[in-house]
């Protein structure tokens, strides 16, 4: 897989991770404050460009205050 590539596991997260940012009612400034992260980093997940941690999941999961499994496909 090329490092501009998005793999499918990770764009589908990223589109999980956008519609529960999206029902929030946050943009994604909003949404990194709320995480604890850079809004650019926030936007490489949502589009699947950022491979991340398990940690960085639940950190996720946790801002938007959902189970970490709505995350996951």
């Amino acid at each position: 897989m090329s490092p501009h590539t998005p793999d499918s596991r990770l764009l589908a997260i990223g589109h999980r991770v956008r519609d529960a940012r999206n029902r929030q009612g946050w943009n994604q400034d909003e949404f990194a404050d709320r995480a604890g992260m850079h809004r650019a980093y926030i936007g490489m997940i949502e589009n699947g460009r950022k491979d991340f941690r398990i940690s960085t999941l639940y950190r996720l999961a946790l801002a938007l205050d959902v189970p970490v499994s709505a995350l996951l496909p």
